[in-house]
């Protein structure tokens, strides 16, 4: 519902990313019970930390101006270009960027050809053919709104830090914290702010 009243959901050009949502210390797993694997959660690299956990990640798809317009919870060993695939496989006409973890010529053509995606990622160095600085630059420059989310979605609403003792449990605050963020940005749209993004008065409102 606040998606369908936010102007800046309907943008063609969103960025694809994933953050991990541990939901235990490592030296909890061998005496838990078997409930988080029974529903997927299992050990995980996140690369841009050089750390293994265990649970999930969230993979989110988010357009240029920060909204949050869909969402995958996945297992912490599936692969961003997997889930990014599927979670992608749902939406039509967009131009999508992404980083290296989602580099695949066939997916690129599949997205392209089925759901009229038009998926990019700035190419590895060994890879050709290279692409202008410019372009480059563009695409980091646009990969920063993601990570501007991310960085709400972890200190702001401690999407990350969660004492879940299930998987509905879980679910029920991540879906909170999402919800919490697009309503953030709902409101800056009533109070006709220029910049939507900025949502910390709402996290931490003044008494």
């Amino acid at each position: 519902m606040l998606l369908s009243d936010i102007e800046a959901a309907s943008d063609k050009l969103c960025i694809i990313d994933s953050l991990p949502i541990p939901v235990m210390q490592f030296h909890l797993v061998p005496s838990s019970s078997n409930d988080w694997s029974c529903y997927g959660a299992d050990y995980g690299r996140v690369e841009s930390t050089k750390q293994t956990i265990f649970g999930y990640k969230l993979h989110l798809l988010v357009t240029a101006s920060g909204v949050i317009i869909d969402f995958e919870l996945a297992p912490a060993s599936a692969t961003d270009l997997s889930v990014g695939y599927e979670l992608l496989s749902e939406h039509q006409n967009k131009q999508v960027i992404g980083d290296k973890a989602y580099i695949s010529t066939p997916i690129k053509a599949q997205l392209a050809q089925v759901n009229r995606i038009n998926l990019m990622t700035a190419p590895r160095h060994n890879q050709k053919p290279q692409i202008s600085t410019q372009t480059k630059r563009w695409i980091n420059q646009i990969r920063q709104i993601v990570e501007t989310v991310n960085g709400q979605l972890s200190q702001q609403f401690h999407i990350k830090k969660n004492h879940a003792h299930s998987f509905w449990g879980l679910c029920t605050r991540v879906y909170a914290k999402l919800t919490a963020h697009t309503l953030s940005i709902y409101l800056n749209q009533l109070f006709k702010k220029d910049a939507c993004l900025q949502i910390k008065e709402f996290a931490f409102p003044h008494p």
